[in-house]
């Protein structure tokens, strides 16, 4: 049975429209599954099965059929008085995904639907331009942690959004957490419960999607550099984004890196925090902060599972997970604030008229942290803000204007 996604029912709402549904992501992070899901979605609207058409683009023969011509998908109709809705996999196959679709909408739009999934740069990139008011776009992402969750079948779920747990309870989402954070949240990794059978399928993902189709599609011949550029890259989320810096350490080119960075963030794989824009003079305005998007990718790249209490990079581990959180569950408008002199605070976002800065804090909170630097950004910006401070024990909403959650709020973070 396939397991269940939070983002089918936002799809499922454009299912009856006439725009194409555009399902983009990295590889394995369940674009197919979904396909599956939306074609039960469908059934159950009283559609009659034969009006379903799965076509994956990995079949040599149907993709050669449609790039002989676009209009060959009436070959699959069975009713032509009926709408028909196609669910093709895989649609960056095609010889030109984009003339395809926008032919088919063109000429065809009332009479059949159209929901492709594909993962690749030509996709993200020529698709902006070319199927313009044609389309709506999801970007599908590894699991969340509630997923996570929900795809282990853990006992304990309903107590996820629970604020006092029992020290037994409490300690098994630790625990849960812990697996999250270090091998990530792509489905078929959750669902395998065997550590090195884990690791294994993280290693193959690497080659086949990071070292293989990754590289093909920038067309990189200097394989040396693209690996190192990789790993240092791995080793620096939640940092900033030095391209000087970068460029000295690796030997690399300042232009080539900048190619390395379009190549990694179009294939899905890497994000970019811009410094929050709020007018603020001591916040630096140029250098980004970079995440990845699935921390048990970053750690196959760097050969890394330690346990996290053994390890120098837990911080920024679970820096990237809130990050992620944010982006899965509440915006793709994530920034961060940093003064001259060193003060930061890891995000701000802004909903509802109200600035939230949020704080990341891989430790076992029992008192507040100094609240210098968020205190100040406050003032100095002069609109209403709550401040979060995301942690891994303490819950106290006494504060004002600065609140302590603990990890498993993160998504309900913006009220």
């Amino acid at each position: 049975m396939i397991k269940s996604r939070k983002i089918t029912d936002t799809i499922e709402k454009w299912i009856d429209e006439k725009e194409i549904i555009i399902l983009t992501g990295a590889r394995q992070v369940g674009k197919t599954s979904l396909l599956q899901l939306i074609e039960d979605r469908i059934k159950m609207k009283n559609v009659s099965e034969e009006n379903i058409f799965y076509l994956s683009m990995e079949d040599i023969n149907i993709l050669n059929t449609l790039n002989e011509s676009p209009e060959n998908i009436f070959q699959y109709v069975l009713d032509k008085n009926k709408k028909n809705y196609f669910l093709m996999d895989e649609i960056q196959y095609l010889d030109n995904p984009s003339n395809f679709l926008k032919l088919l909408y063109d000429k065809y739009s009332g009479k059949i639907k159209l929901i492709v999934t594909g993962s690749s740069l030509e996709l993200k990139a020529d698709f902006q331009d070319s199927l313009a008011g044609r389309k709506v776009a999801f970007e599908i992402k590894p699991l969340d942690f509630e997923e996570f969750l929900q795809f282990k079948n853990f006992g304990r779920i309903d107590y996820l959004f629970k604020k006092d747990l029992p020290d037994n309870i409490k300690k098994e989402f630790d625990d849960m957490l812990e697996e999250y954070l270090l091998y990530g949240g792509m489905p078929a990794i959750v669902l395998q419960d065997d550590k090195e059978k884990k690791i294994k399928l993280l290693e193959e993902y690497i080659g086949a999607y990071i070292n293989k189709d990754i590289r093909a599609i920038g067309k990189i011949e200097n394989i040396a550099n693209f690996n190192n550029f990789i790993k240092t890259i791995s080793s620096q989320i939640g940092g900033l984004l030095n391209i000087s810096e970068l460029s000295n350490t690796l030997n690399i080119d300042r232009r080539t890196l900048e190619k390395y960075l379009d190549l990694l963030k179009y294939t899905f794989v890497l994000y970019k925090s811009s410094p929050f824009s709020g007018n603020i003079r001591s916040q630096i305005t140029k250098m980004q902060k970079i995440y990845l998007f699935d921390t048990g990718i970053r750690n196959a790249i760097l050969e890394n599972f330690v346990a996290m209490d053994s390890r120098n990079d837990a911080g920024a581990l679970f820096e990237n997970f809130v990050y992620m959180e944010l982006k899965k569950n509440i915006s793709d408008k994530i920034f961060f604030y940093r003064t001259a002199g060193g003060g930061e605070i890891d995000f701000v976002m802004e909903s509802g008229g109200i600035v939230y800065p949020i704080e990341a804090k891989f430790k076992r909170l029992r008192k507040k942290i100094d609240e210098r630097v968020i205190e100040n950004f406050m003032v100095k910006l002069k609109k209403e803000c709550l401040a979060k401070v995301v942690n891994l024990s303490l819950n106290d909403d006494s504060g004002e204007s600065i609140k302590y959650i603990d990890y498993r709020f993160v998504k309900n973070i913006v009220k």
